[in-house]
C-alpha cells in the first residue's frame, strides 16, 4: 500500500513540467539565500565605479603629459625662474620699492 503523499509525489514525478518549475524554484531560493546573486551584483557595481575611475586616471595622465611637455620648453623654465626666483635676465629694468615702514622708522 502506497500512502497517499507518495502517491501524489509519484504523480508530480510523471509530470516534466511541474518537475522543471520546482527544480528552477530550488536552484533560485538557493542562489538567492547563498548570497551569490547579491555579491555579483555587487561586483558589477564595482567593475562600473572602478570604470569611472579608470577614465579619471586616464585624463589626469594625459593633463601631467601635457605639462610635463610643457615644462620642457625653454620659455617655460625661463618664466618659471623670473616668477619664483625672483631671476632677470641681462636688459630687464628693475625696480626696488622700499618698505613704507622702514622709510618711517628712518625719519
Amino acid at each position: 500500500m502506497i500512502s497517499k503523499y507518495a502517491s501524489a509525489g509519484l504523480q508530480l514525478l510523471n509530470n516534466p513540467l511541474k518537475v522543471f518549475w520546482i527544480c528552477a524554484a530550488v536552484c533560485f531560493a538557493s542562489v538567492i539565500l547563498d548570497g551569490s546573486f547579491i555579491r555579483l551584483w555587487s561586483l558589477h557595481r564595482e567593475a562600473a565605479a572602478l570604470e569611472v575611475k579608470i577614465d579619471a586616471a586616464k585624463g589626469n595622465a594625459q593633463q601631467l603629459a601635457s605639462k610635463i611637455k610643457e615644462a620642457q620648453q625653454p620659455a617655460f623654465i625661463e618664466r618659471q625662474a623670473r616668477d619664483q626666483l625672483d631671476l632677470v635676465k641681462e636688459g630687464d629694468l628693475v625696480f626696488v620699492f622700499a618698505d613704507e615702514a622702514q622709510v618711517a622708522n628712518q625719519y
